[in-house]
Order: structure tokens, then sequence, then C-alpha cells
């Protein structure tokens, strides 16, 4: 008989955002995703009330090119992403103390990322408006992309069947806006 050696898994712990409805921007909500030592995937809601817990060998994960990360887990579809929408509820109290206090009290914790800079950065929209605005929502973005990228890496090692993706989508976009502005003004100073 052969036995399989256990190899370790990287608790990761991040505050995410549960996309509970394509369209409606509330009911995109917060929630604390962890993976533990043990390779237990668990997702908490706002009062830290378990949602889901299961074996992360268990959960099929397909990461798409905006960077949503769509978990199913007992015939479940989760769409989870890094940051939430404007009409998003912010994280509760429990949340933020269950991520950051995880943090300092276990060092082998991981915090994949976090929404934590990327809701100060949104926050921050409300008195700027224009450019300065839209590169606080971009910044908020790759911060939360960062997260979504983080366990993309680490869901593999778990066993769980993990559908990658380059996430580049934003960079493109990016690329197409900046390319559309800079020929509005060239056409603009052109006719002057």
């Amino acid at each position: 008989m052969v036995s399989s050696a256990r190899i370790p898994v990287r608790p990761i712990k991040s505050l995410l955002y549960w996309r509970k409805s394509k369209l409606n921007g509330a009911a995109t909500v917060p929630v604390v995703l962890s993976l533990d030592p043990a390779g237990v995937i668990r997702m908490q809601d706002s009062e830290m009330v378990t949602m889901f817990a299961a074996p992360a060998n268990q959960a099929t994960v397909r990461f798409t090119n905006w960077g949503t990360m769509m978990l199913t887990i007992h015939g479940r579809q989760y769409d989870v992403v890094g940051v939430g929408a404007t009409l998003s509820p912010q994280p509760s109290s429990v949340q933020l103390a269950a991520v950051d206090g995880g943090l300092q009290n276990n060092s082998s914790v991981t915090r994949a990322g976090s929404a934590g800079a990327a809701l100060s950065a949104v926050e921050a929209i409300g008195a700027v408006a224009g450019a300065a605005g839209g590169a606080a929502m971009q910044f908020a973005y790759y911060k939360g992309l960062e997260a979504i990228k983080a366990w993309q890496d680490a869901l593999p090692q778990t066993g769980a069947l993990v559908q990658k993706s380059p996430m580049n989508a934003m960079k493109y976009f990016t690329l197409v806006l900046v390319a559309v502005v800079v020929i509005g003004l060239v056409v603009f100073l052109s006719t002057k």
C-alpha cells in the first residue's frame, strides 16, 4: 500500500466581495474567504457566519479575464471579485477584525491582497472628480485583482480543479481608452 504524503497548504485570508447579482451592485457584498492549513476553503458573511466550508479539492474554480473568481462548491457557484461595486455595503468591523486579527495572531497566514487599500481609494473618490477619480478607481481595481491573483496561485496546490486566466482585460481596456483620448486630442487640436 502506498501512502500519500500530505502537502502543506499555505493559509490565506482575504476580504473580497461576493457578486450575488450581475445587475444589482448593492448585492455585491463583502465576504471573508479563507483557506486553512488543512486545505479547507471557507466563505463568511458580514457577521462571520460561515456560508460554506469544504475541502478545497472539492472546489471547481474558473478565473475570468476581468478578475472574477467563479468558485463552485457543493454545486453552487459564487462569483467573487476583489473590489465591491459603488453600491456595495462596507465590510463589517467583525470582518475587518477577522482579516487583520488573524494576521496579527498567526504569522503563517498571508493576507492575499485585500480590499482594505482599495476601499480607502474608493472612499476618497467622493471628493475627487474626473481623471483623479478614474485613477483611484483603477487603483482599487488593481488592488482587488492582486487578491484574486493570489487565490489563483494558491488554489491549484490544494487539489482544486482550477482554470487560470492572465486577467489582463483591464490593461487592454486602459490601452484602448488612452488611445481614444490621444486620437481625440490630436483631432481636436488639428481642427483649431
